[in-house]
């Protein structure tokens, strides 16, 4: 089953000639992301006791919550791309980020947009995402830092870490594909 988010509606396109037939009608771009991961231990520097409890990275981009993604340049590898964009978004250093092993890539989203007249179709590829130690900083940033820098000229004005029992209500008020990385997620259950 293939999934377009438009706005605030979803078409399913159940098999892939019907998509692909679908695809050509738009001007595709390709596009990654990721769901940033960290641990209460990385965040803030305290004992492996409290790493369990996990925060995630969202934006707030033009009034909703989203994940940080963006655009893959000219023969940039996808995953280089995630990586990258989540970098340029939330002021995190590329070096602090890392693919996870596991689940890796999450899920890729579709979703329809007008600019300039022109209809797109956004394929973006999202990636299970970890904020590793600052190199010579075994302490970590701490969830106040100020290294979190929203990019302002892409229309983002938080970047924050969220708790996972506050996400719920955030997904409430994200761009709607938002949502659709959370079910593919695994680790994440909307506890």
């Amino acid at each position: 089953m293939y999934k377009i988010f438009v706005d605030d509606k979803l078409i399913c396109i159940s098999n892939q000639r019907a998509y692909e037939a679908f695809c050509r009608e738009f001007r595709e771009v390709n596009a990654a992301g990721g769901l940033v991961m960290a641990t209460a231990g990385t965040l803030t520097g305290a004992s492996t006791g409290s790493q369990k409890e996990a925060r995630y990275l969202f934006i707030q981009r033009n009034g909703l919550w989203d994940l940080p993604k963006g655009h893959q340049e000219p023969g940039e590898d996808i995953r280089a791309t995630a990586l990258r964009e989540v970098s340029e978004e939330t002021g995190i250093p590329l070096e602090r980020l890392q693919i996870a092993s596991e689940p890796g890539l999450i899920c890729i989203t579709d979703h329809c947009y007008k600019r300039d007249g022109i209809w797109h179709l956004k394929h973006t590829w999202w990636y299970a995402m970890e904020l590793t130690a600052a190199a010579g900083n075994p302490m970590g940033a701490s969830l106040d830092s100020p290294a979190l820098t929203p990019q302002t000229e892409e229309g983002i004005t938080t970047a924050t870490w969220v708790s996972p029992q506050d996400i719920p209500a955030l997904l409430t008020h994200a761009y709607s594909s938002i949502p659709e990385v959370f079910r593919k997620e695994n680790t994440f259950h909307g506890e």
